[in-house]
């Protein structure tokens, strides 16, 4: 089996014909994989974050040749989404998802989520975010019970009971991102047994008015409540 790189995404980019244009899509890194888009703008920071996503976009392209390498005959797939979750006025987020196989018995699952500062073009620091009780004392890990508790509660609201026994035998370690569409934070955490991740392992979304009691950054809060979701397929 051949990827087939630089293939031309199959769809057509809803936001472009409906708002000023603040997404550049790119090119698909393989026929089902889709490339995270970069922003349309001249500031530096903007510069700064389309240079780190071209760069993500690069180390996965690495990664999918490694993993064709690798992989038996007939054994390789990778199928992945990647949308911007929110562009709002100070931050936004960008969330590639979806599954792989590099020849294994199991698939793989994508779930990287990218936040960013539009005012310094950096990576946001959710200590800076988040009250210290949400996001722990593990140094760039976010992990509390604080966080467990959020997630577990919206795991349980999305049906998925079951988890309950994972979630009690396993330290969770969370990533997080800010999505517009579900007005609110959502969060993944890929600690958990390979055998479960599929099914427990999120995302799950803690709400706007829940976020608003727990002491959260106001400019993130008001970004989530006005900023706009990459509107592709809407």
């Amino acid at each position: 089996m051949v990827i087939a790189l630089a293939a031309q995404p199959a769809w057509a980019p809803a936001w472009a014909a409906s708002s000023p244009s603040l997404l550049r899509p790119a090119p698909n890194l393989a026929k089902d994989a889709e490339a995270l888009p970069t922003l349309v703008g001249g500031t530096r920071a903007i510069a700064k974050i389309n240079r780190a996503l071209a760069a993500a976009n690069a180390r996965q392209l690495q990664d999918m040749k490694d993993c064709l390498r690798d992989a038996p005959q007939e054994g390789f797939w990778w199928e992945q989404a990647a949308e911007a979750t929110l562009l709002g006025a100070r931050f936004v987020s960008f969330y590639r998802h979806g599954n792989l196989s590099c020849g294994g018995a199991h698939p793989n699952f994508i779930m990287d989520a990218f936040v960013f500062d539009l005012r310094t073009g950096q990576p946001v620091d959710w200590r800076k975010l988040l009250p210290a009780e949400l996001v722990g004392k593990r140094g760039t890990e976010l992990a509390s019970s604080q966080l467990t508790a959020l997630f577990v509660a919206a795991t349980d609201q999305d049906g998925a009971p079951e988890c309950k026994e994972e979630f009690e035998h396993v330290d969770l370690r969370f990533q997080l991102w800010p999505d517009a569409k579900a007005r609110g934070l959502a969060m993944h955490t890929s600690s958990l047994p390979h055998r479960v991740e599929g099914v427990c392992g999120g995302p799950v979304t803690v709400p706007l008015a829940t976020l608003k009691t727990l002491g959260v950054n106001a400019a993130l809060l008001r970004d989530i409540e006005t900023g706009r979701p990459d509107l592709r397929g809407n």
